[in-house]
């Protein structure tokens, strides 16, 4: 049996000195719950205790839920320390024991640790499938703590994509969800609300829209889910976003901070990161020597631990150290260096950059020749960097079909072999009944014939809303109201309404007193055109009844009820509009 969570882990607790002693003295699922609110903000705390309370299974074993779900913050704790190979194997366990110990509400979360570990990798296709799959099975299971953490994954990619709508649209639906996921009946896992705040200021950033930008990285500093790791990483975004400002003073204000948070870091290879990020702050502000000294030592560490592209873009960074130190030629080998890798790499995004300034160093010598060549280079690259991403788009419209297909695929049914004494039982259990089915069944033909009607519409329906989803295109519904028209006339209204629609679009008698119209590749101003049409057709038959048309236009997680209720709250504030348009006439 599961119990609710009530109570998250106090504030005072996460940030205490003695956090290990203190947790340990606390229930297994209360430490558990210590560990999720711990393992991005302070990694090494959350890996102590995961290996104590795995000693402590080994010694006596945890109940099945408790123990599947220490080792999926096992999983995701080790994302933290790059171990992404090893968290893909432990995602792949903890998913069958889910399986084996019947708690298929677990999967979605193992998918969503390799998904995190497949993106760390490289493995684009896989990270995407994963999430997609990820995603319906989190909505299958209702399971709104993975519904926030794939709607994360996913806003990332998109992001990336440059489909910022889509992903402005997938954070604020995760951030209206947030406070009642972290309710959810058994908690699994999720995400420091201030993430979804950061993805949202990064993507602002990303739009070159820096005022809101600045707006959220400010608020996801002040959140309390903010300490840590997680402190030293939104006071460099804030810094970085003051940078593009060039706002000095508020840069070295943030910089001072990070430097104060970075100085708490125990993980080496979080070390490695953080002089990383310092070294370009300080290039900007001007402490040359400072950056190259966190530049050479980030690099240090990451050639260590193996993370070829993490030392590629450093050196990017102590190239540029080196041309403000006048050490021309030391920076034109280092960029020459990571051009060459970045090509073996296939890293055209950050070859487009590389080529960028060694080119404009060139143009800055007079030299036009050798700044002509980089820029082609440069071209060449952007041009493949863009081929990159057209087939990133494609691999993800392909992991969203995979996912549908194989949510509409029904299950394979056993193969039973069936005894023939049952067989005879049934057959003497039909013969009895036909005498029954054929009295009633004129009725039951009707309702069946109506059903299937039913069905049949509602699945058109649905297919028009999945094929806006999948095809990323915009889409509008109107609720027509037609209770004050006669019985008699409905038949020669529908026929004209038809009339005043495009070939794609699509009229569905809801019930006895509505009509909906699905249009899709409609904007709402041009459903507010559609609806102008209607209220002349309407008017043909009552021109002394003011019609009440709802719209609602499709969002990418809006299922068919969601856009009904839209388009309900949008006739009910047509109608109190009107009603305080009339109220002075009236008095």
């Amino acid at each position: 049996m599961t119990t609710a969570a009530f109570a998250q882990p106090s504030q005072r607790l996460l940030l205490s000195d003695d956090i290990i002693a203190e947790t340990q003295q606390l229930s297994i699922r209360e430490q558990l719950d210590v560990i999720n609110n711990i393992n991005t903000q302070s990694s090494a705390d959350a890996k102590t205790l995961i290996d104590s309370l795995e000693q402590q299974h080994v010694k006596q074993p945890l109940a099945n839920i408790d123990a599947l779900r220490l080792t999926l913050l096992h999983c995701f704790n080790l994302l933290e320390f790059g171990e992404f190979n090893q968290a893909i194997v432990l995602a792949k366990q903890g998913e069958s024991n889910a399986r084996q110990f019947k708690y298929d509400t677990a999967r979605p979360y193992f998918m969503q640790c390799q998904a995190a570990a497949h993106q760390s990798l490289g493995n684009t296709l896989q990270e995407q499938q994963l999430t997609e799959e990820a995603l319906r099975l989190a909505k299958r299971y209702s399971e709104k703590q993975a519904i926030v953490n794939s709607l994360y994954a996913r806003s990332r990619q998109n992001t990336s994509l440059e489909n910022y709508n889509t992903a402005i649209e997938d954070l604020r639906f995760a951030l209206d969800i947030f406070d009642e996921a972290q309710t959810q009946f058994q908690d699994w896992y999720i995400l420091p609300k201030s993430y979804l705040q950061a993805e949202i200021s990064n993507v602002f950033f990303s739009m070159g829209d820096i005022e809101e930008a600045l707006h959220f990285a400010e608020l996801t500093y002040k959140d309390s889910s903010t300490f840590g790791k997680l402190k030293f990483a939104f006071a460099i975004n804030l810094a970085r976003i003051n940078m593009v400002q060039n706002d000095k003073a508020q840069v070295l204000y943030y910089l001072n901070k990070a430097e104060t948070e970075n100085n708490k870091n125990t993980s080496e290879r979080d070390f490695a990161t953080g002089n990383a990020l310092l070294a370009s702050i300080h290039l900007y502000v001007g402490d040359y020597n400072i950056a190259e000294k966190l530049a050479l030592s980030s690099i240090e560490l990451f050639t260590k631990y193996q993370e070829p592209i993490y030392v590629m873009r450093i050196k990017r960074t102590l190239a540029k150290v080196y041309f403000a130190q006048n050490k021309d030629n030391q920076a034109l080998s280092l960029l020459n260096e990571i051009i060459e890798q970045a090509t073996e790499l296939e890293q055209f995004s950050d070859l487009e950059e590389f080529n960028q300034i060694i080119s404009q160093y060139y143009a800055e010598q007079n030299q036009f020749e050798s700044a002509y060549q980089f820029q082609v280079q440069r071209f060449d690259a952007a041009k493949q960097a863009t081929a990159k991403l057209n087939n990133a788009h494609f691999m993800q419209y392909k992991a969203r079909i995979t996912a549908q297909s194989e949510a509409s695929t029904p299950p394979e049914k056993p193969v039973s072999n069936i005894n023939q004494n049952l067989t005879i039982t049934a057959l003497i259990i039909l013969l009895l009944s036909v005498g029954l089915v054929l009295f009633l069944a004129r009725k039951p033909q009707r309702l069946n014939s109506v059903n299937a009607q039913e069905e049949d519409q509602q699945q058109r329906i649905d297919n028009m809303l999945d094929n806006a989803k999948q095809g990323h295109y915009q889409l509008s519904m109107l609720l027509i109201n037609i209770n004050h028209n006669n019985i008699a006339d409905i038949p020669f209204i529908i026929p004209r309404l038809k009339n005043t629609l495009r070939e794609q679009d699509q009229l569905f008698r809801h019930n006895t007193n509505e009509l909906i119209i699905i249009l899709p590749h409609a904007s709402s101003v041009g459903a507010a055109r559609v609806i102008t049409q209607i209220e002349q057709v309407l008017g043909e038959w009552k021109p002394e009844i003011k019609v009440n048309i709802g719209m609602a236009s499709l969002q990418q997680l809006d299922t068919f009820e969601v856009l009904v209720k839209k388009a309900v709250i949008n006739q009910l504030n047509k109608i109190k509009s009107q009603e305080k348009s009339n109220s002075p006439d009236e008095n």
